[in-house]
């Protein structure tokens, strides 16, 4: 009995194990760990090591497994005769993986659509990947299409000095150098441009027949640094002698500026003075001649009450009293100051000061003149 339930219970683990292994992923099973392996460390976080390459791997296989789906819904299409929708579903499924039938399936969709450089591309890189074990009438069918679209287009081979320069057709990208295989083209004349930061950009233009090869060779120079501008040389400066002071040339007294700018001071007192006298007259004259017309109409009483031609009438009085006003007190400003000036002529300092001196002085930006002495 107990031989029997031991048999049993190992027959039942047997069961456990193989429905284990049925159930892991495709992915899992084939990446299994190899015997003798040792048992997965820990990190720090307590993450098993190999996490990263794990979740790659699972990445890869989505992707791949969307890159079949893609690729099996672009066949069905086609069957049912929607060329543009298969040609997308042929264009995502290349996105997630590069394989020769993918390529193979696509480059006949760019055929019918008229996309020969495309197409070749492709055919070329299914040619190159094709498996030693595919259908050799497959591989022939796919080597007779390249021969015939290979007839109506250009390629360029592509040869640089440097790695990692940015190449661009026509100005569009096609890749960085170096490039391994030759790149297909429209034919006529083509312009094939290299940039890499801190070198000289390098173009070539070439005439690329249908059907032939050409090759662009692409010099990248280190950039020269420029040399820093020199610097701008001093300004030339020319000074004339200053003459020396004459003996006696200032020997002191009242300034002339002073006297001067006194003197215009109250002369242009006086004839403010003038006008404002002359305003007043006149307002006064005004308010007359409008007394006069109140008094011949409405009597000796017509101011007796508030009216509009009483109120104009002591606004024009106001007026002129103001102006009376303003003219006296600008007469006894300039009188003031012309007795200042007076006063200033006759006992001003009579020390002697430095005479004074003016020298030219020329530059290489233009001249001067300098002033020196005392005021």
């Amino acid at each position: 009995m107990k031989a029997r339930a031991r048999r049993a219970r190992a027959a039942g683990w047997l069961v456990l194990v193989a429905g284990a292994v049925v159930a892991a992923p495709p992915a899992a099973r084939a990446q299994g760990a190899p015997a003798g392996a040792q048992p997965a460390t820990t990190s720090a976080q307590g993450a098993p090591a190999g996490t990263q390459p794990a979740t790659a791997s699972a990445d890869a296989a989505q992707a791949s497994r969307d890159a079949d789906a893609a690729f099996a819904r672009g066949k069905e299409l086609y069957r049912l005769g929607k060329l543009d929708a298969a040609y997308e579903a042929y264009r995502t499924a290349w996105s997630l993986k590069q394989s020769y039938d993918i390529a193979a399936n696509l480059a006949n969709t760019e055929l019918q659509r008229g996309m020969k450089v495309e197409a070749a591309e492709h055919l070329a890189f299914c040619l190159r990947s094709f498996p030693a074990t595919g259908n050799a009438a497959q591989h022939e069918q796919i080597r007779s299409q390249f021969r015939a679209v290979r007839k109506e287009v250009g390629s360029i081979v592509i040869q640089a000095n440097v790695e990692g320069a940015a190449v661009s057709i026509d100005g569009a990208a096609v890749g960085r150098t170096p490039f391994r295989h030759e790149v297909f083209v429209k034919p006529g004349s083509i312009v094939v441009e290299a940039r890499l930061a801190g070198h000289e950009p390098s173009r070539v233009t070439l005439e690329v027949p249908a059907g032939e090869t050409n090759t662009a060779n692409l010099v990248l120079l280190p950039q020269r640094e420029q040399p820093a501008p020199p610097a701008p040389p001093p300004p030339l400066r020319v000074e004339a002698p200053a003459p020396a002071p004459r003996e006696g040339a200032d020997a002191g007294g009242p300034r002339p500026e002073v006297l001067i700018a006194g003197g215009a001071v109250a002369g242009a007192g006086v004839i403010a003075g003038v006008v404002l006298t002359v305003l007043a007259v006149g307002r006064d004259g005004d308010a007359d001649t409008q007394r006069e017309a109140l008094v011949r109409d409405d009597g000796p009483a017509a101011c007796a009450s508030d009216s509009p031609r009483c109120a104009a009438l002591r606004d024009e009085l106001e007026g002129a009293a103001d102006l009376k006003s303003a003219a006296l007190w600008t007469f006894v400003g300039a009188g003031a100051m012309g007795l200042a000036t007076g006063a200033y002529a006759l006992w001003a300092p009579r020390a002697s000061r430095p005479a004074v001196v003016a020298a030219p002085v020329v530059t290489a930006g233009g001249g001067a003149l300098v002033i020196q002495g005392a005021w």
